[in-house]
């Protein structure tokens, strides 16, 4: 890797402490890199200016806000901040020079809600989809509010090729799961070896077989007769519970495990995916009357459904349709509400570019592209 040294075979011996010291971090590999705060507005490129003032490295989030790291093959990324606003963070690796940047939606998802005021992320790049010792790390912002980095470093890969492997091979197998759209139906099976995409469950299974064999040699052994059905039995045991052992290991630290009664903060709070629409739907919930017939804008003219159902999900018993320009019948969820444009008397938008309808004016908001409008 560019920027790392390996140590000459033929230098001499260093003497001492210090030398000792020294062996002892050569062996264990790459250690963590500090960026010089002035180097910080050259150690990446983004599609929005950012602006390097005392405070750090700024950036005004109220688009998708994209910055590439120029740290190849970064194993871990260690940023300090401070933070305003509901901001969403999805870390992925890019490869600018074969094709620009990945689509953040690519599975498994890792991405983390960040949290205002000042805070640190330390984010392991080898879970990240497609990751290797030759790709850059791609972080998104998204969300509404103000983002400045403090403080940068970063972890560079290993030198060789099977020792950078072994890391992301290591990394993948503890990776907490990452839920997404697909969650409700499967997750991401675990990786044995995930550079070989060799899974979990295979070895398992030939590991369940292995101690079947094993036991009944053992019982026939001790007890002078073959036992199967035991044999059977506590092998199949032991390789379910080695299963189950992984998987709570990596479900757990993706769980909320504490308990909130306000379903308002629930709804507010957990839309850990999309933090500014679950934001968008509490105000619409507090805004909108009981007995209001809602329309819902979304990007891409009525595209985005999954944020036109969480809306009108939220809003129900009230009566609620997707707002597409051009339609004279408007439906809602499995199409059972139906509504023309002129009977509405509120709309919730979330991401959309087209102008409100005639007799309709913004009331509350969450930022500048998600509110509640009504007719005055």
């Amino acid at each position: 890797m560019s920027g790392w040294h390996a140590p000459h075979a033929r230098a001499a011996r260093p003497r001492g402490g210090a030398g000792a010291a020294l062996a002892l971090a050569l062996a264990a590999g790459p250690v963590m890199r500090e960026v010089p705060p002035g180097l910080l507005a050259s150690a990446l490129q983004s599609n929005v200016p950012l602006a390097v003032t005392r405070a750090g490295l700024e950036v005004e989030v109220s688009q998708p806000t994209r910055l590439v790291f120029r740290f190849q093959g970064a194993q871990e990324l260690d940023l300090e901040y401070e933070a305003t606003g509901i901001l969403l963070l999805t870390s992925a690796t890019a490869y600018p020079a074969s094709g620009g940047l990945p689509d953040h939606r690519t599975p498994p998802q890792r991405y983390r809600r960040v949290p205002s005021g000042r805070g640190r992320l330390r984010i392991d790049m080898r879970q990240t989809p497609r990751w290797s010792p030759s790709g850059f790390p791609y972080l998104l912002l998204e969300g509404a509010g103000h983002f400045t980095i403090t403080r940068v470093a970063y972890l560079p890969s290993p030198p060789d090729a099977a020792s950078s492997r072994e890391a992301f091979d290591r990394s993948m197998f503890w990776a907490p799961y990452s839920f997404d759209f697909t969650a409700i139906n499967v997750l991401d099976p675990p990786y044995w070896s995930a550079s070989r995409g060799t899974f979990l469950f295979d070895r398992l299974g030939v590991s369940f077989l292995l101690l079947t064999a094993l036991l009944a040699v053992g019982s026939a052994a001790v007890r002078g007769r073959v036992r199967p059905g035991w044999a059977l039995a506590a092998a199949a045991l032991l390789a379910t519970a080695a299963g189950d052992a992984v998987f709570l290991a990596k479900v757990v630290p993706s769980l909320t495990l504490s308990l909130e009664p306000d379903p308002e903060v629930r709804i507010r709070e957990n839309y850990a995916l999309a933090p500014k629409l679950g934001a968008l739907a509490a105000l619409a919930r507090a805004t909108v009357l009981a007995g209001d017939r809602v329309g819902v804008r979304v990007a891409g003219g009525g595209a985005d459904w999954f944020a036109a159902e969480v809306i009108c999900f939220n809003l129900a018993p009230r009566r609620c349709v997707t707002l597409v320009p051009g339609k004279l019948e408007l439906t809602g969820l499995s199409q059972v509400d139906r509504l023309r444009p002129e009977e509405l008397d509120a709309i919730v938008s979330y991401g959309s570019d087209d102008p409100l309808p005639a007799g309709f004016q913004a009331v509350s908001q969450v930022s500048p592209d998600a509110f509640v409008a009504r007719r005055p």
